[in-house]
């Protein structure tokens, strides 16, 4: 069943389009019978002129639907196009109709049509609807080429565009993980230099988040509760270099259970806070709520420097806002709203995200 839904996946297109010819045909044969030959009451003739437009009709269908377009008229060879069409309309099509017109009024004289009757006597009017007959089909299958051409590109484009954005946000989520590995590995060297007891917990925490990172996020959507606890073990991890207490407030209201969100998505704010935060040495010195309620509400206030500028803790710069925000583009777009308000001490940020 899987082969044959990748099979499907694959082939939808062409089998789309072989229905679309299929219905298409019937309907105009449909036509020529209701309004040419319904009223002859011989079976046999009402097959053969059925036969007659599949002999003369299809062939010059698909001539100019597989080859003449795509390949002199789309392909750059209109003067060879424009050639060929003159000579099909008006020589290579009248003719076969006519030589069919000639055996069916030699075989069929009392079951013809009015307008095969006339052939005789009125040679140059029934040219002239056979050349437009010709035109007609010629121009169903221009805008049968260029319709099915057109979706197809618009697919293949659509095909393209998700690749490279599956690809971007890849490269993106990427970014994160080294960047965070980097920072984490400073403050445990920090904790080792100082022989502090707290490096063995430290170097577990890591690890424990490193395979969240590494095996559990790697998919498109995650619970916001698995989020929120790797979270916390971020901020534990983190405070450990830091000398107060409770140095994170972080406050979570609504059902965190019901909503799911997409994975390392939030971490890069906290990382921030801790990486850019002025003087990090008091209680709740940064504050971070979130809210689950319809929408998904995250925020994150850091102290910030009164000159403005941040305090960088090394000398990397951070994951950065703009690959959060162009995250969010690919993620949630037009679902989403992303506040940054620094004031004369305080940097605030504020995240909503309708899931």
């Amino acid at each position: 069943m899987e082969k044959l839904r990748q099979w499907l996946d694959r082939h939808s297109g062409g089998l789309v389009e072989v229905v679309v010819h299929i219905i298409a045909w019937f309907l105009y044969l449909a036509f020529t019978y209701f309004f040419y030959i319904r009223q002859s009451e011989s079976g046999l003739y009402h097959f053969t002129y059925i036969l007659s437009i599949v002999i003369t009709d299809v062939p010059l269908f698909y001539y100019f639907y597989s080859k003449a377009i795509p390949q002199y008229l789309v392909g750059g060879k209109k003067s060879w196009f424009f050639t060929g069409l003159v000579i099909v309309i008006l020589a290579i099509y009248p003719l076969s109709r006519f030589l069919i017109d000639q055996f069916l009024i030699i075989y069929f004289p009392d079951d013809l049509s009015p307008f095969t009757s006339i052939v005789s006597t009125q040679f140059w009017t029934v040219f002239l609807v056979r050349t437009l007959g010709g035109l007609f089909v010629i121009m169903m299958a221009g805008f049968g080429k260029f319709t099915f051409d057109y979706f197809r590109n618009m697919r293949i484009r659509k095909e393209l565009e998700t690749q490279n954005l599956t690809s971007e946000l890849a490269f993106l989520k990427s970014q994160i993980n080294p960047h965070f590995l980097f920072n984490t590995l400073n403050n445990i060297h920090t904790l080792s230099f100082k022989q502090s007891p707290l490096a063995p917990d430290a170097i577990m925490q890591l690890s424990e988040l490193m395979r969240y990172m590494i095996y559990e996020s790697d998919t498109d959507f995650v619970p916001l509760e698995k989020e929120v606890y790797h979270l916390k073990s971020f901020i534990e991890l983190q405070s450990l270099r830091f000398k107060a207490d409770d140095l994170v407030s972080f406050n979570i209201s609504g059902d965190v259970s019901r909503h799911q969100i997409a994975p390392l998505l939030l971490l890069p704010f906290i990382e921030n806070a801790f990486k850019h935060g002025y003087q990090l040495n008091q209680r709740h010195c940064i504050k971070i709520d979130l809210k689950a309620n319809e929408e998904i509400m995250f925020q994150v206030e850091n102290p910030m420097s009164p000159t403005g500028l941040s305090q960088s803790k090394d000398g990397v710069g951070g994951v950065g806002l703009e690959n959060i925000k162009r995250r969010l583009e690919l993620i949630y777009p037009g679902r989403y709203t992303l506040s940054i308000r620094p004031s004369s001490n305080r940097y605030l940020i504020t995240l909503r995200i309708q899931p």
